[in-house]
């Protein structure tokens, strides 16, 4: 087998079961959780009728009419007729739908008979299979793109440089799952030994699916790093840069009304560029200053013209850590891991945006700004 051959075959099994493992998790994470809040539910009525002995139909109805719970109930006599009480449009007893039901007795035979629908929960989870699918079909497809891309090398020396910047980025993409994983694997382990309250329950579910969001956004942007390392300049084209830089003001007054903008943007600014990594560029910079930043921080962008372009996108709001100014973003960098943690973000905003000038050949620099914040001061080279 020759040694492309077997490097393509061992990235894509690498990818698999890295998929497998990561996805495949988050997703049976997600339908044991939603699974748990219909017993939950099942098992709150059937608490309420045990509670109350002596007027147990009464108690089942208040407790599903109190909750809003999509839950039938149905009355069974002793010689096994049956009454319906209330029915769940979703959940018809002998319909096609899968049901969670539970028996609970009463008195001298009777009993009360509980049913709610997991059709939707089961139609969720095949969707996610699905889409974890397509996934590792597309991570696989990418990982072997890299691999070949790689193999081609025609340097042993730049073969290696490539090679020892995978590694490194696999290391890293490696060392900022794991704390979200770490969440997702505690929560679930404490879930799954069912010791846990219902109010602590429900807070845990809130937590386990809060972290598989961020590791789904984390992925994301990994992607788009490592799709950034692989990025030809071939694919440039000519871009009225004021005309991009004004559309994502634009969006972001839009959405971030409070924020005083002030423009100094030169007319007709062209550069030979990607437009897509560039509006990347302006979107993170400016969703860093909607996020970070108080809902009245004033805004000043600059754009000039001459030797070079030059681009400077200040706030004023808290700013960065002081070692910060100054220092290249290298890597899979993130300045203050709480603010991206409080805002749900995946933190790599910076290492994008850094990826993204040295695909332009620029030069991306921290600066403290005159207003008080953060300066993201950008020079690229003129079309």
């Amino acid at each position: 087998m020759k040694s492309k051959t077997r490097q393509i075959l061992a990235t894509a099994t690498v990818t698999s079961i890295l998929s497998i493992l990561i996805g495949g998790f988050a997703v049976w994470s997600s339908y044991e959780s939603e699974l748990s809040v219909v017993n939950q539910e099942l098992a709150t009525v059937a608490f309420d009728v045990k509670s109350t002995p002596l007027d147990p139909i009464n108690a089942a109805l208040l407790s599903i009419e109190q909750n809003s719970f999509d839950i039938t109930l149905i009355f069974k006599a002793p010689t096994g007729e049956r009454a319906i009480l209330k029915e769940s449009k979703k959940a018809v007893l002998g319909g096609k739908s899968r049901l969670q039901i539970r028996y609970i007795p009463i008195q001298a035979g009777e009993e009360l008979i509980i049913a709610a629908s997991v059709a939707e929960i089961d139609s969720s989870l095949t969707t996610n299979l699905w889409r974890l699918l397509i996934f590792i079909l597309v991570a696989n497809a990418f990982a072997s793109f890299v691999s070949v891309l790689i193999s081609r090398s025609g340097s042993l020396a730049l073969e290696r440089a490539q090679r020892a910047k995978m590694q490194e980025f696999l290391g890293d993409a490696a060392h900022e799952l794991r704390t979200p994983l770490t969440v997702v694997k505690g929560y679930a382990e404490l879930l799954e030994a069912k010791k846990l309250e219902a109010d602590r329950e429900r807070q845990a579910f809130t937590r386990l699916n809060s972290e598989i969001k961020r590791m789904e956004t984390l992925i994301a942007d990994l992607l788009i790093l490592a799709e950034l390392g692989e990025e030809k300049e071939s694919k440039f084209s000519l871009i009225n840069l004021s005309n991009l830089l004004n559309e994502s003001v634009v969006d972001f007054q839009a959405i971030a009304p409070l924020h005083p903008v002030e423009l100094r943007i030169d007319d007709d600014v062209m550069v030979l560029a990607s437009e897509k990594y560039l509006h990347r560029l302006f979107v993170n910079a400016l969703t860093n200053i909607r996020l970070h930043t108080q809902a009245q921080a004033p805004v000043r962008i600059t754009l000039k013209d001459g030797k070079e372009i030059h681009l400077l996108i200040e706030d004023g709001g808290s700013g960065l850590p002081q070692e910060a100014y100054g220092e290249k973003i290298r890597g899979l960098k993130r300045f203050d891991r709480s603010r991206s943690r409080d805002s749900g973000g995946s933190g790599l905003g910076m290492s994008i945006m850094s990826a993204v000038i040295e695909l332009h050949e620029g030069l991306l620099t921290l600066k403290k700004s005159e207003l008080g914040g953060l300066a993201i001061e950008v020079q690229l080279p003129r079309a």
